[in-house]
């Protein structure tokens, strides 16, 4: 799992390259249709050198240095189009005007590298392709009805409604404020929705993001700990869930527990805590479920550390196959 930005670097060097070798095929076949074009570059090579020596010499010639350069220029433009060439066409060719595919601009990383960025950072987070497609944006308060418990009514959907509103807060600022959420309730009542929602808006703003169930990643830190996985990247996944700015665990409650997962549970969410780093959790079990299949220090750390949102309602997930 090489970073995000190792990634973008190198594919913008991949469209540097592939624009050279535009570049030089064009200058070849240019060559081949008008040879005069040969000798003007040359021309514009040697007045180059002559204008650089006369800036570093104080020189007087600059002004007439710079107006030879400018008509061979404008020679060239004239060679290149009485053989039926654009005259830009022998110009360097950039996807990106503003940095020149460089990435930087101005000092600042410019916009395409940040998007390359963004690519890469998105195909880590290990979001399926269904997932990344439940944003805010289009989120669907249609499949959440009211309904009732013991003849009580229960507003299934105001509590989505707030749920909502604080996932969307806690998406845009959990890096400033370091905060954690754990989403509690029975399956199929919105919890991997909302975390789809949390995990691509953090994307959206340059975040890295990992989700993972608690089934896959204890049965990772299980498979690495005692040597019994021979995929490197597993290793990397490892070390990359107390690295990522956004951690997002599902399920909870759904694995095996064991001594080991408890202790790895721990160790991650402790971790995370000291050194600032987000977490988001989701699980059908209840703060005393936790303590009872965990620990009363993980529950601590929760109780203490984490904002929980419960969710009502019922099971909306044979609604979304259905659509």
């Amino acid at each position: 799992m090489e970073s995000a930005y190792v990634l973008a670097s190198k594919e913008l060097e991949e469209i540097r390259n592939e624009n050279r070798k535009i570049t030089e095929y064009r200058k070849r076949e240019v060559l081949k249709t008008a040879p005069e074009i040969g000798e003007i570059d040359r021309e514009l090579m040697k007045a180059g050198t002559a204008l650089l020596r006369s800036v570093l010499d104080k020189g007087e010639a600059f002004e007439s240095i710079k107006a030879r350069i400018q008509s061979l220029q404008a020679r060239k433009v004239r060679v290149l189009e009485k053989n039926g060439y654009a005259g830009d066409y022998l110009d360097d060719i950039y996807n990106c005007k503003e940095c020149r595919d460089t990435g930087f601009a101005k000092g600042h990383r410019c916009g395409c590298l940040k998007s390359l960025i963004s690519k890469y950072i998105g195909a880590n987070s290990n979001l399926t392709d269904y997932m990344k497609n439940q944003t805010f944006e289009n989120f669907d308060f249609s499949l959440f009805k009211d309904s009732e418990r013991d003849g009580k009514p229960v507003p299934v959907l105001k509590i989505m409604r707030r749920a909502v509103e604080i996932c969307m807060d806690f998406a845009e600022n959990f890096q400033r404020d370091k905060t954690n959420l754990i989403l509690s309730g029975n399956a199929g009542t919105g919890k991997t929705y909302l975390s789809s929602c949390i995990a691509n808006r953090a994307l959206e703003q340059g975040k890295t993001v990992y989700y993972t169930s608690a089934y896959r990643l204890f049965d990772t830190l299980e498979a690495v700990k005692f040597g019994r996985t021979t995929d490197e990247n597993d290793a990397d996944i490892a070390k990359y869930v107390y690295d990522v700015d956004l951690l997002i665990i599902d399920d909870l409650g759904t694995e095996f527990t064991t001594q080991f997962t408890s202790a790895a549970f721990f160790d991650i969410i402790n971790s995370r805590l000291v050194s600032g780093k987000s977490t988001v959790i989701s699980t059908n079990l209840s703060l005393e479920g936790i303590n009872d299949l965990y620990s009363q220090r993980i529950t601590s750390r929760i109780m203490g550390d984490y904002k929980a949102i419960t969710l009502l309602g019922e099971d909306v997930r044979p609604k979304l196959k259905n659509r």
